[in-house]
């Protein structure tokens, strides 16, 4: 596991609490590589400690859920329930939901 995962796993469990989400943009910021957001997508579909480290919770700039290594259909579930609503795999309410740092 490269220190960027690392990093990346500790910063989404320390920041992003149940029924909220974060863009890949956002958490890449966070973790002070801003552009990252591949690097960020690829860390998460990597993540060994899913769901302890929230990977479900990291989302695509536009509110849709994008992709998810254990199915969509797990992402979505999750997110639900967190209270985080999902229609046609976008986030409803997702500028309330959205962390932004």
């Amino acid at each position: 596991m490269t220190e960027f995962q690392q990093l990346c796993y500790k910063t989404l469990k320390d920041k992003v609490p149940a029924g909220r989400v974060i863009t890949y943009g956002e958490l890449a910021k966070l973790v002070n590589h801003t552009g990252a957001y591949r690097a960020v997508g690829s860390a998460m579909n990597k993540n060994p400690f899913a769901p302890e480290v929230p990977c479900h919770r990291v989302v695509k700039s536009d509110g849709h859920i994008g992709k998810f290594a254990f199915g969509k259909e797990l992402k979505i579930k999750r997110l639900q329930e967190e209270g985080v609503k999902v229609i046609n795999d976008k986030i409803i309410d997702f500028e309330n939901k959205a962390l932004k740092f």
